[in-house]
């Protein structure tokens, strides 16, 4: 399939192939849940995207490119200088207001229950701009995870865009990580929303680099991070769609 222009186009061998797709399953919900923790501007927008996935479901024929397509999905990757890990962007339209939709991507103090595998959250400080928060995730066959996020809330923005974007950060109120526990030191990110036709729908855009720590192979974390995309997609769609 073709690029869109429009968008951003270890061990001994045997047992790290037969954990492979364990391990892939697990990272792939790891990075999902990164996803909707605290959704950096930086390097969310550029030349040098490769396309992995696209999928447009309206119209169901006829459109192979992000730019025709009225609800679709896609899925891009880039090579980032000094790291063996992808930076990841994904693109995708939801129906509901950019409004909306960042009310859902920003609700930090309701991961539990609305996101699967996190165990622990504590928001520490929120002002309109800016939320400082700790969560712990407790995923299958992997150890648990936890991270301290900045997130940077951004409203309605150059005709009516919203942005929320994240980076790890230090905060004296955060615990530290407990035994068995993978800190992760580095996450950054960004959601950005930007309004479609009449306002009413919005088109997502999603950009993540982030390793997932501890004695992951690369090609893992980087096959986990596309592979946990339309997951986190369909859960904002959801969420956001019935309000």
């Amino acid at each position: 399939m073709e690029n869109d222009p429009a968008t951003p186009s270890a061990g001994s061998a045997a047992p790290a192939r037969r954990e492979a797709p364990r391990q892939t399953l697990a990272l792939a919900a790891l990075c999902a849940t990164l996803a909707a923790a605290g959704l950096a501007r930086a390097g969310d927008s550029g030349e040098g995207w490769e396309k992995k996935e696209f999928e447009c479901q309206r119209p169901e024929k006829g459109c192979r490119i992000q730019k025709c397509c009225e609800y679709g999905f896609g899925v891009w990757t880039r090579e980032k200088p000094g790291s063996d890990v992808k930076e990841v962007r994904a693109v995708g339209e939801i129906d509901a207001p950019p409004a909306e939709v960042f009310k859902v991507i920003s609700d930090y103090e309701h991961q539990k229950g609305n996101m699967p595998y996190v165990e622990e959250q504590k928001v520490f400080s929120r002002t309109e701009g800016e939320v400082v928060f700790w969560t712990v995730a407790d995923f299958p066959l992997v150890s648990k995870r936890d991270w301290v996020i900045k997130s940077k809330l951004e409203k309605n923005f150059e005709g009516g865009k919203y942005r929320a974007s994240w980076e790890v950060t230090e905060q004296k109120d955060a615990p530290p990580a407990a035994e068995g526990v993978v800190r992760l030191k580095i996450n950054t990110g960004s959601w950005t929303l930007e309004p479609l036709g009449d306002g009413k729908r919005t088109r997502g855009t999603y950009y993540i680099f982030t390793d997932p720590g501890g004695s992951i192979p690369s090609f893992i974390a980087n096959k986990a991070n596309t592979k946990a995309l339309p997951d986190l997609f369909e859960a904002v769609r959801k969420r956001a769609e019935k309000k």
